[in-house]
């Protein structure tokens, strides 16, 4: 383990991450969004749009291939993306030549996942036809990569619309009640998720919909057919209880494939945090995209 992970780990502990959290989740700030063209690296082409009022960007370098990347940004269905995602979205559009999207998900509390789900399929739908020949590839962590395996399911059920090659997920939120009984055990040490206030959100992101269905809890979802999914998690994260769940009953899966790697000693959602561990998962995930190498 690396030492920036150390010591983010005890820098986390010692200021309050969680607490930091709580506070953000129950008055989360508007309008300071840096994802955009000013913010980015001046190699990269920035194209910003809008669709049913809320905006989003895409990007690419100077040469770009035919791999489109939409890249769904975590924050407990209710934070505004970070300028993490500036860096992460850089090194697939510098480094491996691909366009990558970022949508501005409705947030909660003000919007549910009802209004996110309509806003996503629109903004699929208009990538799909502003760049035919492109093949499409999901990311999403934390609650992006709940988000991402959702609308993977309420893709498969639409015939208009085609799959994504490859998803790839990073501690996905995959039970919005966070009701596994091993989630308690994973708590102690998560030192950066607070539990009942991220329920409590659940419950706001979830709205009308029952606490089961596949749009805010994927894993109840059905399963087959979802193509190729790789999912990372981390030992000391309570979302891992799920994804172990997840995984044990990946086997039964028809017209799915499931590769689950579990870092040891990680904490959660590590992606946002650079580091050599970081890195090595970034790279794994652009060769997973990319055919470049076993997995």
């Amino acid at each position: 383990m690396s030492l920036k992970i150390q010591m983010t780990k005890f820098l986390a502990g010692f200021g309050n991450a969680e607490k930091k959290m709580e506070a953000e989740l129950l008055a989360p700030k508007r309008g300071g969004s840096v994802i955009d063209r000013d913010h980015y690296n001046k190699k990269i082409r920035v194209k910003e749009w809008s669709v049913d009022g809320f905006g989003g960007v895409t990007i690419n370098g100077s040469y770009t291939s035919q791999k489109h990347l939409l890249m769904l940004p975590g924050g407990a269905y209710s934070l505004e993306p970070s300028s993490r995602y500036l860096e992460l979205s850089e090194y697939f559009a510098l480094s491996h030549q691909m366009k990558v999207t970022i949508p501005f998900c409705p947030m909660s509390p003000e919007y549910t996942a009802l209004e996110v789900h309509q806003y996503l399929l629109h903004v699929y739908s208009r990538l799909i036809k502003e760049y035919r020949e492109d093949q499409f590839f999901f990311w999403g962590d934390f609650s992006g990569g709940g988000l991402a395996l959702s609308f993977l399911q309420e893709l498969r059920d639409n015939n208009n619309l085609p799959l994504p090659v490859k998803t790839a997920v990073i501690s996905p939120w995959l039970d919005i009640t966070l009701d596994n009984p091993l989630i308690k055990i994973a708590k102690k040490a998560d030192v950066l998720l607070p539990v009942e206030t991220l329920k409590q959100t659940g419950i706001r992101y979830r709205g009308s919909l029952a606490s089961d269905h596949p749009f805010v809890s994927p894993i109840y979802g059905d399963w087959d057919n979802l193509g190729k999914i790789l999912m990372f998690s981390g030992t000391e994260d309570i979302m891992t209880p799920d994804c172990d769940l997840l995984a044990e009953k990946a086997g039964s899966f028809k017209g799915t494939e499931l590769i689950y790697k579990k870092g040891a000693g990680m904490l959660h959602n590590w992606i946002l945090i650079p580091c050599r561990e970081t890195e090595a998962t970034l790279d794994l995930i652009a060769s997973y995209y990319l055919d470049e190498g076993e997995i």
